[in-house]
């Protein structure tokens, strides 16, 4: 002990603990493992052996951590377990070992007890680290376990680090890192304990440079120094051990070979090229390629459900199924396109042209009949009266109103009394899904029957018909009006690979076109595509066993491969054949899903009693008027005066010249003016046409004039148009109110009839809008994926 300090210069640490010191006479032995093993440390019987302050046996108990005794459940029971089975599986093995060294046979009990042990301590340590225990099968794990060194350190110590420390390792073949097990380790930048630390955890790999596994990398944490916070187990990652885990390998590459000649997908460039080539003999450069990534490829093995994982991306890799089922599994979005929508009906023109057998009740001779058109509850437009038209009148009148689904359309015949209420002649009903675009024909009039003796069977009776025509003005579905349906459905099964199929060729020859291509499968739905978080698990097999191997090839070494096989081109065009393929699974498998959104959505319309009305699509293409305000800023709106009636004012001599003022609320711009129409009366026809500029403005505000040539023209009625109801588009009919210093002269409300109809939204604009619910999602859609 006093030759091994002088030859360390002195004392070993100076952190304040006594560690024992360990000499040995020759180089230990992984395999036979010659040392002695002692109950306190796990670091005998591996190269570094004679590193004193790390790794050799030390007095001093465990301090106690808070809630040891507590019942510990997830990541930290795991760790205790491991804990617990670890120094017992050492003891065990070295008990077996003596044994045997001393030429006796192992009891069977014993050797059970010890594959037991192994099992078991196979079963936590690879919950540690998933990802670098995962490239191990379970011969291989066996391997591992037999030959790797571990360390058992107690609070204080150092793992690695400067001389000064007492935590200097000597210098040894091939890499090495530390893989901590148990407890809790804080890393410095500096090899003599100084900088910022960083703290690791149970399952970190960490090591005085970057550590790798063939191609791959672990992850790992790359410090100066390591310092035990609480008592730790940790394993060493060292290229000995690594080597006899693999020693299979150097008989296996053969038969990696021949599992990558085989697979399907690989027959343009690892099978005979010309059909006179006999099948064994291939190109010398297909041989030395195989041989190559045969080298290189690493195996991954993993159980049913579990995830394959990988350092880098799934695009940046290829994987070859030898053994069981793999799922391709990822989240798939389907969202609405707007512009794949056909047009929909927003305007209904209804031509009244004539009616026929009117029955009116008038005592003073003919009737004066008129027609209240109504579309669903609110919506109506109305006639002008027929003056002395009789059973026969001829209206020759256009209505127009907005149509958003709804399910009836109704006519109501009246006849018009100037000193009482007005009677009804008659109604009828046409269904909206009969009145298809240009539908012409006559609606049957009913009203109650009259008179004392009515048949129980039949209360109604016939009271003429009006002759109409029905045409719609269609209109595309933009972002504003509507916000884009999308559904995502997680974790989907996309594709099954069996044993010696591929995923991944594709995707490293076609680059984005290979994703470009899946995401096209709902081309012909009114649907887009799109795919995210694609991963890899292992599938159920039927009759099989649930683990799951797959031999996987960085990018960079599978276009090595690709290169070296002189057959680019061909295998690029069976890659764009297999993307092809590929699409056609996936359109399947979206036409599935859109069934199956579509029934949610009308067993969720069944559910709210919407099926068959027109309130969810009033709720889906209703406009944000805060959004409209600000999206319609600039636009011209495109105003129809139609008719008014009603109008109060005038006399027998004196008729009224009507025209029409319309000006949005606090715009500085000329009001749109109709005509003057000269002696039309109450129920004036104007039939005007005009752009007026929008600026945001909340209301748009009506007034009705009566025209003078030789004094101030006279204000009939005023009326206003709240935003909330112009942003979608109006068609109706807006009550006038009379002017403060007038009574009212009529006894019937004052109207007028309007249209307000906007222009499509530029798609190129970029706006600045509320970032709202509903108007987020306009957003996204108006201002395109550069948003």
């Amino acid at each position: 002990r006093a030759r091994s300090r002088a030859g360390r210069g002195g004392r070993v640490g100076d952190r304040g603990h006594r560690l024992d010191e360990l000499s040995h006479g020759e180089p230990p032995d992984l395999v036979s493992e010659k040392k002695r093993n002692t109950a306190l440390s796990l670091s005998e019987g591996f190269a570094g052996a004679k590193h004193e302050g790390a790794l050799a046996a030390t007095a001093q108990t465990w301090a106690p951590r808070p809630g040891a005794g507590a019942k510990m459940v997830g990541e930290k029971a795991a760790g205790v377990e491991l804990q617990r089975v670890l120094p017992m599986y050492y003891r065990v093995r070295q008990l077996a070992l003596a044994t045997e060294k001393a030429g006796h046979r192992t009891p069977q009990k014993l050797a059970t007890e010890l594959r037991a042990m192994e099992k078991a301590l196979a079963r936590e340590i690879r919950a540690v680290h998933p990802l670098f225990f995962q490239r191990f099968d379970e011969v291989q794990l066996d391997r591992l376990l037999r030959s790797m060194p571990f360390l058992r350190l107690s609070t204080g110590r150092w793992v690695f680090g400067s001389e000064s420390l007492g935590a200097q390792w000597p210098p040894t073949p091939g890499d090495r890192a530390f893989l901590l097990l148990h407890g809790r380790i804080m890393l410095y930048p500096d090899p003599e304990g100084c900088g910022d630390k960083q703290e690791i955890v149970r399952g970190d790999i960490f090591g005085e440079k970057l550590f790798s596994l063939g191609d791959e990398g672990m992850r790992n944490y790359v410090a100066g120094s390591a310092h035990c916070e609480e008592p730790c187990i940790v394993a060493i990652l060292q290229t000995a051990a690594l080597e006899a885990a693999y020693a299979d390998r150097a008989f296996g590459n053969a038969r990696i070979a021949q599992t990558w000649r085989t697979v399907p997908s690989y027959s343009r460039i690892c099978r005979p090229e010309d059909e006179g080539e006999e099948e064994g003999t291939e190109h010398v450069g297909i041989n030395a390629a195989l041989r190559n990534i045969s080298q290189v490829a690493t195996a991954c093995h993993f159980n049913t459900g579990e995830e394959l994982l990988a350092n880098e991306a799934l695009e940046e890799s290829v994987l070859v199924v030898s053994k069981g089922v793999l799922e391709v599994r990822g989240d798939i979005t389907l969202t609405e396109r707007l512009d794949a929508l056909p047009p929909k009906k927003v305007r209904m023109h209804v031509h009244i042209k004539k009616g026929e057998g009117l029955t009116a009740d008038s005592t003073w001779g003919k009737a004066d009949p008129y027609v209240i058109c109504k579309l669903g509850d609110y919506k109506k437009f109305q006639t002008p009266v027929m003056w002395k038209g009789g059973a026969n009148p001829k209206f020759d009148f256009n209505g127009v109103l907005t149509f958003a689904e709804e399910q009836t359309l109704d006519f109501i015949v009246m006849d018009h009394d100037k000193y009482s209420a007005d009677s009804q002649c008659g109604t009828g009903t046409m269904q909206c899904k009969d009145l298809t675009d240009g539908w012409s024909g006559w609606v049957d009039l009913q009203r109650p029957r009259r008179g004392i003796f009515k048949d129980e069977d039949s209360l109604e009776e016939p009271a003429g018909r009006l002759f109409i025509k029905v045409t719609y003005d269609y209109e595309k579905v933009n972002a504003l009006t509507r916000q884009a349906k999308s559904k995502t459905w997680l974790d989907q099964e996309l594709f099954l690979l069996q044993e010696q199929d591929v995923w991944g060729h594709e995707q490293v020859m076609l680059k984005n076109l290979f994703m470009r291509i899946l995401e096209q499968a709902t081309g012909q739905f009114p649907y887009m595509l799109q795919l995210g978080n694609i991963r890899v698990i292992g599938g159920a097999k039927k009759g099989g066993s649930n683990g799951v191997s797959v031999w996987k090839a960085s990018k960079a070494r599978f276009l090595e491969f690709v290169k070296y096989t002189g057959r680019e081109k061909p295998f690029l065009q069976a890659c764009r054949v297999s993307a092809l393929e590929k699409q056609t699974h996936m359109k399947g498998l979206c036409k599935q899903l859109i069934r199956k959104w579509e029934i949610e959505r009308e067993s969720v319309k069944l559910r709210k009693g919407l099926l068959n009305g027109t309130a969810s699509a009033q709720v889906d293409e209703a406009v944000d008027p805060s959004t409209f305000r600000i999206a319609y800023r600039g636009y011209k709106a495109h105003v129809i005066v139609r008719n008014a009636l009603h109008l109060s004012g005038g006399g027998l001599f004196d008729r009224l010249d009507p025209y029409v003022l319309l000006r949005f609320r606090g715009s500085k711009q000329p009001p749109f003016r109709t005509s003057v129409l000269s002696d039309s009366g109450s129920d004036p026809i104007w039939d005007n046409e005009g752009d007026m500029l929008y600026n945001g403005e909340t209301a748009l505000e009506v007034s009705v004039w009566d025209y003078d040539r030789l004094s101030a023209d006279d204000l009939i009625g005023t009326g206003i148009l709240q935003v909330e109801n112009f942003c979608n588009g109006f068609e109706g009919m807006i009550p006038l109110s009379n002017p403060g210093n007038k009574k009212k002269k009529s006894l019937k409300q004052m109207t007028i009839t309007i249209g307000i109809q906007w222009p499509p939204l530029d798609q190129n604009a970029t706006m600045t809008l509320p970032l709202s619910n509903n108007t987020l999602g306009s957003l996204r859609s108006l201002t395109g994926p550069a948003a």
